[in-house]
C-alpha cells in the first residue's frame, strides 16, 4: 500500500461539531424583522415557504448527479421578488440565517491537537466539504482552523456535492499528490468513503458514535476519534 503523503478532511461533523435547526419558527421571525429595515414586508411563514421552494427549484433545475445549491442565490431570488436588489443583503441574510439556526457550534476536542501534529509532521492538509461558501470560510476562521489548510474545496463553488469524485480529484490536483498517496477522513460512508475511494484515495471513516460500522462502502480504516486516525496514518506507512 502506498505511503500516505497528504491528508484531506471533511469539515462539518468531522472537525467541527455542529447542530443546526433551520425549521425553528424564530429563525424566520427574526429574518422577517431584519428585512423590515430594508422595506420588505414579508411575514415569517411566507419567508420560510419561499426558502423551501427556492431550494427545491434550484435542485430541480440542476443538471448534476449530486447537485449543490447556493444559499446566497436562493436568498437573492427571494429578495428580488420583494423588490430588494441588493447583493449585500442576500449575503447578510445567509449569515443571519446561519447564526439563528445554529444550536451547537464548536470544535471536537481532538481537532486542533491532531491538526497540529499533522502539520508538525509535514503533511499537507486540505478540506473537501459540502458547505456554503457564504459562511464556511468564516466559520473555519472563527474556530482557528484556517492556518492548517493548504486548500479548501467547497461544493457551492462548483455546483456539485460529494460523493462526486471530481471534488476529491480537485483536492489531489491542488495538493499535487496522487490519490493513492492521499487519505480522506470523513464521517459519512456514502459521501466521504465512496467519493474518495472512487478516485483511488484511501479513506478513514470517523465514526465517533459507532453508528456506521456496518454500512457500505467499507473504509480502509475505522476510527472513533481523530487520534486513532492519526496513529493509523503514522504507524502503517
Amino acid at each position: 500500500m502506498p505511503r500516505i503523503r497528504a491528508v484531506v478532511f471533511d469539515c462539518y461533523s468531522t472537525l467541527i461539531d455542529i447542530k443546526t435547526n433551520e425549521q425553528k419558527d424564530e429563525v424566520f421571525h427574526y429574518l422577517s424583522l431584519y428585512l423590515q429595515y430594508y422595506g420588505a414586508k414579508v411575514d415569517a411563514r411566507k419567508l420560510g415557504l419561499a426558502l423551501d421552494l427556492g431550494k427545491k427549484q434550484c435542485f430541480q433545475s440542476a443538471k448534476e448527479r449530486y447537485p449543490e445549491i447556493d444559499l446566497e442565490i436562493v436568498f437573492r431570488n427571494i429578495l428580488e421578488k420583494e423588490g430588494l436588489v441588493n447583493p449585500f443583503l442576500a449575503t447578510s441574510c445567509c449569515k443571519l440565517f446561519r447564526v439563528l439556526s445554529r444550536e451547537r457550534f464548536q470544535l471536537f476536542p481532538d481537532s486542533l491537537p491532531v491538526l497540529e501534529e499533522m502539520k508538525k509532521s509535514g503533511y499537507p492538509i486540505a478540506v473537501v466539504s459540502d458547505a456554503q461558501k457564504v459562511f464556511c470560510l468564516e466559520e473555519g476562521e472563527m474556530l482557528g482552523l484556517t492556518p492548517f489548510f493548504s486548500h479548501v474545496i467547497m461544493s457551492t463553488h462548483l455546483g456539485f456535492r460529494k460523493p462526486d469524485p471530481r471534488l476529491f480529484t480537485i483536492a489531489c490536483t491542488l495538493l499535487d499528490i496522487p490519490p493513492a498517496e492521499t487519505v480522506y477522513i470523513g464521517n459519512d460512508p456514502e459521501t466521504d468513503v465512496k467519493g474518495a475511494q472512487a478516485i483511488g484515495m484511501q479513506a478513514i471513516l470517523l465514526d465517533r458514535d459507532g453508528e456506521n460500522m456496518e454500512q457500505e462502502p467499507k473504509p480502509d480504516f475505522y476510527a472513533t476519534n481523530l487520534w486513532e486516525a492519526w496513529n493509523w496514518i503514522r504507524n502503517n506507512f
